[in-house]
């Protein structure tokens, strides 16, 4: 192959250069998102509702304060129909959020619900897939009790008669099926869509939600018997009570899939990337 020319060669890097405008900056980025055209038509062959969607950029300065692989998690809805409509926002009581969620609702057939510094918003997995490092965790298809793990702090008035039973069920030994549960994580998503962020990473007050929050609050039926809770990590500056997105990557989940930017670093942590309920080697 003969050698590029010196301008053949400018030219190349010259179309990696990205600017913005305030502030005013230019950047040299020849890598482009890591996670590819074809990790996503594997990703949405593979994807199920109820699915937790985990997600990193490499050179983004957030990544370096949020502990793990991952930095961001979001609910996978499926299909948001319009008749999903009067249910947005349902969980909201100040009028101008139920406002701001009614705008906020988009159709689709394939939907994240998750939480960004814009609050909890509806996307097509299309753009939600635009990242370096993308894991799919799923729940298992039966859930049983789990032994030695506090009850959660999530007060009562949150849950749901049906959210109630389950818990109640899990608690007195008996199984519960997946095709349960995720539906109500479903709702539970949809209900929150509006809701502000929760800069303050406060896993004690739901009136404002983080992105990983998010995902815990809707499962909250099942949460404890996932081993899934508020555990101290360092964020930012400060050491914190929070969910981390790790958090359900290390869980009693399955890693259903993951892009291939990721898979090593994942199996390096003992997790199998298929079917099969796991274990890391340390809690997240």
């Amino acid at each position: 192959m003969a050698r590029k020319s010196i301008s053949e060669r400018f030219l190349t890097m010259f179309g990696d250069i990205k600017y913005f405008k305030f502030p005013f900056f230019f950047v040299y980025d020849p890598g482009s998102y890591k996670v590819k055209g074809d990790d996503v038509r594997e990703l949405i062959d593979i994807l199920e509702p109820g699915d937790i969607l985990l997600r990193s950029y490499t050179m983004y300065v957030d990544g370096l304060f949020i502990p793990g692989l991952f930095s961001h998690a979001g609910l996978y809805y499926g299909e948001v129909a319009e008749d999903s409509r009067p249910r947005v926002g349902s969980r909201i009581e100040d009028l101008e959020e139920r406002k701001r969620a009614n705008e906020l609702f988009k159709t689709g057939k394939q939907m994240v619900i998750h939480s960004m510094a814009e609050g909890v918003f509806i996307e097509d997995i299309l753009t939600f897939s635009r990242c370096d490092k993308l894991a799919v965790i799923r729940l298992p298809e039966v859930l049983r009790k789990k032994e030695g793990v506090s009850p959660l702090g999530i007060p009562e008035e949150f849950y749901s008669d049906e959210e109630r039973r389950i818990r109640e069920r899990l608690q007195a030994g008996q199984a519960v099926a997946r095709d349960e549960v995720v539906p109500l994580a479903k709702e539970e998503a949809l209900a929150n869509v509006g809701r502000s962020y929760d800069f303050d990473f406060d896993f004690a007050n739901f009136a404002r939600l983080s992105c990983s929050e998010l995902v815990y609050f809707c499962y909250k039926a099942v949460d404890q018997h996932i081993e899934v809770a508020p555990r101290e990590k360092r964020m930012l500056f400060i050491k914190k009570k929070i969910v981390a997105p790790d958090a359900f990557l290390r869980a009693n989940l399955n890693c259903a899939w993951a892009s291939r930017s990721v898979r090593p670093e994942i199996e390096e942590l003992g997790i199998a990337i298929g079917t099969t309920p796991h274990k890391a080697r340390a809690a997240g």
